[in-house]
């Protein structure tokens, strides 16, 4: 029965991994820790454990929680006041060399090269949102906007 229960438990884990889309399958495995031990937990829980079911529950919770609140931190050296991804925390040095061009490059390398980067970190493939706010904020600050 206990197999069962576990098959059963890994083979929804894997149809939701399946069925859940880029930018979310991507935040479920930036927090695997936590789901490993919500996952834990409802073993517990399946076995009539309900103290350790508790336990890893709200440990999972608690990480779940920190994790998020580590990730929304600005990034260290980012001036008082400026949110990460604006034009207040960068400079041109710093554009380009997140954009990959060099000093003399045109606005078309500008624009070419912020395309190629932004489709393989936009948000909706997996990437994270402040790193494309941070491209963007390159881009618009080398085409001076």
């Amino acid at each position: 029965m206990l197999i069962a229960a576990a098959v059963l438990l890994a083979l929804f884990a894997l149809l939701t991994l399946l069925r859940v889309g880029g930018a979310r399958r991507a935040q479920l495995m930036r927090r695997w820790p936590s789901v490993v031990l919500g996952l834990t937990a409802a073993g517990f829980l399946m076995r009539g454990g309900v103290r350790g079911a508790l336990l890893f529950g709200a440990v999972a919770a608690v990480i779940w929680l920190v994790q998020d609140h580590i990730e929304r931190a600005p990034p260290a050296g980012t001036p008082a006041g400026a949110r990460p991804g604006t034009r207040a925390d960068i400079d041109d040095a710093q554009a380009r060399a997140l954009l990959g061009v060099g000093p003399e490059a045109s606005p078309a390398e500008i624009r070419a090269a912020y395309r190629a980067k932004m489709a393989a970190h936009h948000p909706d493939h997996g990437g994270g949102h402040d790193f494309a706010a941070r491209l963007t904020a390159a881009r618009d600050r080398l085409l001076k906007r």
